[in-house]
């Protein structure tokens, strides 16, 4: 059988987690973001319905379950409202992403490295990596939020994408990949957007669709990283977060076949406290 690629627009590497800093943080907090402290198994079985609306929306997570204390306590919490004009200069990522095949899901309480909530969540086949700091995180999942969780100076995108990455020692990096509205369709998407689940709970894995996850990043691709959080319960903190700065286009049915089976999806920004956001660059196996 022929295989088909698909031309993903890496998000790469941000929908979700770092540390949180209580003081002014230094460049090495980077480097030490605790394990997102209570990503266990114990406490991924969520011993409470959370969603986006109603009694058990995001204003109320945090009294759900004592397991999602830090939804209302922690002073790391992500996602963030993103000032351009306060980013300071940082470091470099560098990134090795390969192809995988699709495996795709729509699922509202995931069992798997986050929860994520009520998303469409695709996870990729092993060998797509960045590295930051000396440690390697293994790109595992990336999914969607309509409208985006993060804001730039205060704006919603209509969409956002998470590429959720996990190290060894269980810490975790998410890209977060902004949409915005363009009038070409994006062939890329309108190939995963054919093999959409028809509902709720089903899954595919469709192995001559072959996803080139570096393709579509810029030559010069920057980033603004902060620690940050899980932005689903329990909102363990500890998060490296990387959201891209330049955004990916999609036409508004693009964008729609998302948001009518998945929207609204995202938890509202929480406070930076003292916490600082750069801009980091983002090199690798981009395309020419």
């Amino acid at each position: 059988m022929n295989t088909r690629t698909i031309s993903l627009p890496a998000a790469i590497l941000i929908s979700a987690l770092l540390a949180s800093c209580t003081s002014k943080p230094t460049d090495s907090s980077e480097a030490s973001a605790t394990k997102a402290d209570s990503v266990d198994k114990k406490e991924s079985a969520r011993p409470a319905h959370w969603g986006y609306e109603g009694e058990d929306g995001p204003q109320a997570w945090a009294t759900l379950s004592p397991a999602y204390a830090l939804c209302g306590t922690g002073t790391g919490q992500s996602p963030v409202n993103i000032i351009k004009t306060d980013a300071k200069g940082g470091a470099t990522w560098r990134l090795d992403y390969k192809s995988t095949s699709l495996r795709i899901a729509h699922n509202e309480h995931m069992e798997d490295i986050i929860d994520n909530g009520h998303t469409i969540q695709i996870t990729v086949d092993e060998g797509s990596v960045f590295t930051f700091a000396g440690k390697s995180y293994h790109l595992k999942q990336f999914h969607f939020h309509t409208p985006s969780e993060h804001t730039l100076d205060g704006q919603h995108a209509p969409m956002e994408m998470h590429m959720v990455h996990q190290a060894d020692d269980g810490t975790l990096a998410v890209v977060g990949v902004l949409f915005q509205e363009g009038t070409t369709p994006n062939p890329n998407f309108e190939k995963i957007i054919a093999n959409l689940p028809n509902a709720k709970g089903e899954s595919k894995h469709i192995t001559d669709v072959n996803l080139e996850l570096n393709v579509h990043l810029p030559k010069d691709n920057y980033a603004y990283h902060y620690i940050g959080s899980l932005t689903t319960p329990p909102c363990s903190e500890g998060v490296q977060w990387l959201v891209l700065r330049d955004p990916v286009k999609l036409t508004k049915e693009q964008i729609e076949a998302f948001s009518s089976r998945i929207g609204p999806n995202n938890r509202p920004t929480q406070p930076l406290n003292e916490r600082i956001v750069k801009v980091d660059d983002l090199v690798g196996n981009v395309q020419p």
